[in-house]
């Protein structure tokens, strides 16, 4: 009789796992896991064109131009990024290898370099292009290797998850967690970052959240407040074409020095 009481006074509070509700079944690994799951599937590959705004306390914004090139693979994404104004960072471009998430590949080339250069250990912690994003920040902006980390539930609601993301031991992180929200449909909509002496260095806000009748989500703005820079970076989707027939020379090196 307890065993049925209790049962009906769950029912009474806790949210069923259709129609978008929380699933309060599911393991934080596997709430991250199905939010980029959903991400990945709207297609094989696609294009962006993006306006960057990077806005120091008591400053002008700068505004930066560039295009986003992505290909989801089966284990992984490859990202390609393009500036084309200002002229100062005309030609800057990085390509982020991680078709093979276990053998993670980054290359940099600067306006002023013939090739492209790899980006290897703590170098991926430095900030990218004067915005508030690290070449690891960039790295994950399309998807992250759940087995990199540890995951816990902090709280959820009808409102969706809060999980906390620890880098398994070893790794060349610069955060030693971050604490993620997602709401019902599995969309991420913030990121709080904290770095290893525990200070919340910056927040990452998804804003105008698109979903898609497959389950798929985008944001058109993303918001990072740096809190011991005092800067802020937002990105606006300007343009986003679903593309599979996206030559795949785009992802290379080569690509970069064009």
């Amino acid at each position: 009789m307890k065993k049925l009481f209790a049962i009906l006074l769950c029912s009474l509070f806790l949210p069923c796992s259709q129609g978008g509700s929380v699933d309060v079944d599911m393991t934080a690994a596997t709430v991250i896991n199905q939010s980029w799951l959903r991400y990945r599937q709207l297609a094989a590959a696609e294009q962006e064109q993006l306006r960057l705004t990077v806005t120091r306390l008591g400053e002008a914004g700068q505004q930066k131009q560039l295009t986003r090139w992505t290909r989801y693979v089966q284990s992984g994404e490859q990202v390609v990024l393009k500036f084309i104004s200002p002229a100062a960072d005309a030609g800057l471009g990085l390509w982020l290898d991680r078709a093979d998430r276990s053998a993670q590949q980054i290359w940099l080339r600067m306006p002023s370099w013939v090739k492209a250069r790899r980006v290897n250990g703590q170098r991926q912690q430095q900030y990218f292009a004067g915005t508030d994003l690290t070449f690891e920040d960039n790295a994950e902006l399309s998807g992250e290797d759940p087995t990199a980390y540890q995951y816990r539930i902090l709280n959820q609601s009808n409102q969706g998850w809060w999980i906390e993301a620890r880098p398994n031991v070893g790794s060349d992180s610069a955060y030693a967690k971050r604490e993620i929200w997602l709401d019902p449909d599995y969309a991420i909509s913030r990121i709080d970052y904290f770095n290893r002496q525990g200070l919340l260095v910056k927040t990452l806000q998804n804003k105008m959240l698109q979903k898609y009748p497959q389950g798929g989500w985008r944001p058109n703005r993303v918001e990072i407040d740096n809190h011991l820079e005092q800067r802020q970076t937002v990105i606006e989707v300007r343009e986003r074409r679903f593309d599979t027939s996206l030559a795949s020379q785009i992802f290379s090196q080569e690509f970069l020095s064009d």
